[in-house]
């Protein structure tokens, strides 16, 4: 049994859905954690920290909330609420005050890999289906990548546009799992985002889907940040 009465809360980023978080799950309900998995719609950052804020309304005790890529923007926004005492950061993006996710993907390296979004339409984005695999699934199976691929939550514009009111990472004790082979979000990237927050990082092979390829590996640094 864990040595801790926090709840983890777990918010997944764009493009799926909180289903890719059951391996994590089952870790630590394993260990006797309680858990929620919050499902967003991603349609606009305001709406997504709202839903987080909704489900830590609900818990009766204190909570670490964890962020996979765009979910580490909602955490960012929802983490101030008062019954969160730890953020963790999953290969994950982590604005700063006035900052967005489009902001940050301004700064990332031109001569890597770039994430396949297609153009717009009617305000959402998708990832090229042809090139998901590569780019957000590298180490999973072919089975499992088209499902994800097929599977696609539209990820709305205004999501990634809207800037950050408050850092919850500035008053927050953050830790980050850094994934050395991620094309979705850089590495050096990820780097930089963590050594700017002061978080606790960790380091592991895997591609973005990292929660869904690696559960124990995931789970293995929320119970640090729980502890």
């Amino acid at each position: 049994m864990p040595s801790t009465d926090k709840t983890v809360v777990l918010v997944h980023g764009g493009f799926v859905d909180g289903s890719g978080w059951r391996g994590v799950y089952d870790e630590l309900t394993r260990d006797g954690y309680r858990v929620r998995v919050v499902q967003n719609a991603t349609k606009s950052l305001g709406d997504d920290a709202a839903t987080a804020k909704s489900v830590l309304d609900d818990l009766d005790g204190p909570a670490v909330l964890v962020g996979h890529s765009y979910g580490g923007a909602v955490i960012t926004e929802a983490g101030l609420h008062e019954a969160v005492t730890a953020l963790v950061y999953i290969t994950a993006f982590a604005p700063d005050k006035g900052e967005s996710v489009n902001s940050l993907i301004a700064t990332f390296p031109q001569d890597g890999p770039q994430p396949p979004i297609l153009p717009p339409r009617e305000g959402y984005l998708f990832l090229d289906r042809a090139k998901f695999h590569d780019s957000f699934a590298g180490d999973l199976s072919d089975a499992d990548a088209a499902f994800l691929a097929d599977s696609q939550v539209p990820w709305g514009v205004d999501a990634l546009g809207t800037t950050i009111t408050e850092a919850a990472w500035r008053v927050k004790p953050s830790w980050y799992l850094h994934v050395t082979e991620d094309r979705m979000i850089p590495p050096a990237a990820q780097r930089s985002m963590a050594e700017r927050m002061g978080a606790t990082v960790r380091e592991t092979p895997g591609s973005h889907a990292v929660y869904v390829s690696r559960p124990a590996t995931v789970a293995e640094i929320i119970r640090a940040a729980a502890q």
